[in-house]
């Protein structure tokens, strides 16, 4: 099971974030052995049409970066906490002035658009160590000690 690319029509917040979530969640599930991750490097038909680099960093490593990716999905979740509680900002029940209201709506859809991209890159990322775990398994259970090989 993998997570659907975006499309057009499905360009929303909410269906970003149940992508980026089911495709963690996906990986979770099927990454039974994160360890393993610091052994394996993508091979160039596993890896993105964009840079390798920008979805797993400078060195490739799939352990960190599916540390990295669980943290994400658990901030997400469950929000995100300093060690002297949540933060936050503004408290929500201030009202902001008038002359900031245009701002707002700027500053809101500047930050939407790049919550979705940041998202989406996410989402392949979680996609991109699902498909390389899966194949080192694959790779690992079609091997000379495979059950398929005794009669």
């Amino acid at each position: 099971m993998e997570v659907s690319e975006c499309s057009p029509q499905r360009h929303s917040l909410l269906d970003a974030i149940h992508r980026f979530n089911t495709a963690t969640t996906i990986m979770d599930e099927t990454i039974m052995v994160p360890s393993m991750l610091q052994d394996i490097t993508p091979t160039k038909e596993q890896e993105m049409p964009t840079k390798s680099t920008d979805l797993l960093g400078q060195d490739n490593n799939l352990y960190d970066s599916y540390l990295l990716l669980k943290s994400l999905r658990n901030d997400m979740k469950w929000g995100v906490h300093r060690e002297n509680g949540v933060t936050g900002g503004q408290s929500p029940d201030r009202e902001a002035p008038e002359e900031e209201t245009s701002d707002l709506v700027d500053q809101f859809q500047h930050h939407l658009r790049g919550l979705l991209s940041v998202l989406t890159k996410l989402t392949k990322k979680a996609n991109l160590l699902t498909n390389c775990y899966k194949k080192e398994v694959e790779a690992g259970t079609a091997g000379p000690f495979s059950t398929n090989h005794y009669y």
